[in-house]
């Protein structure tokens, strides 16, 4: 059961981000993005951030994969984690596939070259706006995923900061702060921002100078973000907004019907230096021990409440939705201590 809860957690990093699964294949094999997620580093001096992609494979026992960016730039895996255990059969050909890439960067299509098959892209998501009144809010993805968990490793309660920018399309300036929003769950239940940014006046025609981010927490580790309101009123669907790029922003406009394969073909050129090696180090992965998966995963979840904590200290003296955070965490550790207790006094009185 304990194997079970902790490659539970691994697909639920990876897939909370983006809800719409992405696919694509050839005659042979087909690939399916569930989702992606990033993660900052633990130096906030490094400009980049680690990206998880959650793949599943069918058709073929292993694949490596490429990134592209908005500019071209290719970007290569550091690390697979298989999902695959004798307790999860359904998980054999599923992966979390691990990137480091610069914070904010926007990628149009993935390379999948499978073994032993010709290779082929996947467009990359699209990145969705909502409109109320004169504020357009685009929608870039989650950029944290934060937990709570018990002595067993199991979730207690999970938080994610979303990462957004605001537009103002009317006549007068416009006041931004993280009050204007609220999250709702898969079965519609509010939350309210816990981590937030510096209120902003946005002039007319201008937007927010930089992407925000905007944090939720304690939600149950059952929900999932499904809906971002903003001024009460439902903006994004965070779960069907998010279709596949069009061949248009990931070819070009005048690109020719062969340009899919065209760029299959250079992305394979340029990691022909690394395939070799990239395969190994799959499958080396593809054979780690449970053991190593268990380790690798506490650590993450070690990393993200000691984020949790950094991150509510950290923005405490800059916004009134950001200095509840530190006393709600402390609020909820003392309950779970307390109800803890309670339960050892109950098991010991009725034995």
């Amino acid at each position: 059961m304990r194997l079970y809860i902790l490659a539970l957690l691994l697909v639920l990093a990876a897939s909370t981000a983006q809800a719409y699964p992405l696919q694509g294949g050839n005659e042979n094999m087909s690939a399916t993005l569930f989702g992606a997620t990033r993660t900052p580093l633990d130096d906030p001096d490094i400009n980049q951030e680690i990206l998880k992609l959650d793949v599943g494979l069918m058709g073929a026992e292993n694949a490596t994969y490429s990134l592209m960016d908005s500019k071209n730039d290719t970007f290569q895996p550091y690390q697979y984690q298989t999902l695959q255990t004798s307790d999860l059969p359904m998980l054999s050909h599923r992966q979390v596939v691990y990137f480091q890439i610069p914070k904010d960067d926007l990628f149009k299509l993935i390379n999948v070259t499978p073994v032993g098959a010709k290779p082929f892209n996947i467009s990359w998501w699209l990145t969705p706006k909502g409109i109320k009144g004169e504020a357009i809010v685009r929608y870039y993805g989650i950029t944290d995923w934060l937990t709570d968990t018990d002595s067993d490793g199991a979730i207690l309660s999970q938080g994610f900061v979303l990462q957004l920018r605001v537009a103002n399309n009317g006549t007068s300036d416009l006041y931004l702060s993280p009050e204007n929003f609220t999250l709702l769950d898969q079965w519609g239940w509010v939350y309210y921002p816990t981590l937030g940014f510096d209120p902003e006046l946005i002039a007319p025609r201008n937007a927010t100078q930089a992407r925000v981010e905007l944090g939720f927490t304690g939600l149950s580790f059952l929900s999932k973000p499904a809906k971002l309101a903003y001024d009460g009123q439902v903006i994004l669907d965070l779960e069907n907004d998010q279709g596949p790029l069009p061949d248009y922003l990931v070819y070009g406009g005048s690109a020719p019907q062969t340009s899919t394969s065209a760029t299959a073909a250079a992305l394979q050129a340029a990691t022909n230096n690394s395939t070799g090696s990239t395969l190994e180090g799959n499958q080396t992965q593809a054979n780690n021990t449970v053991k190593s998966k268990i380790s690798s995963l506490q650590e993450e979840i070690a990393a993200s409440r000691a984020r949790l904590k950094e991150v509510g200290a950290s923005l405490s003296n800059k916004s009134t939705v950001g200095s509840d955070i530190n006393s709600s965490v402390d609020d909820a550790t003392q309950r779970l201590e307390l109800l803890k207790k309670n339960n050892q006094q109950s098991g010991q009185q009725t034995t």
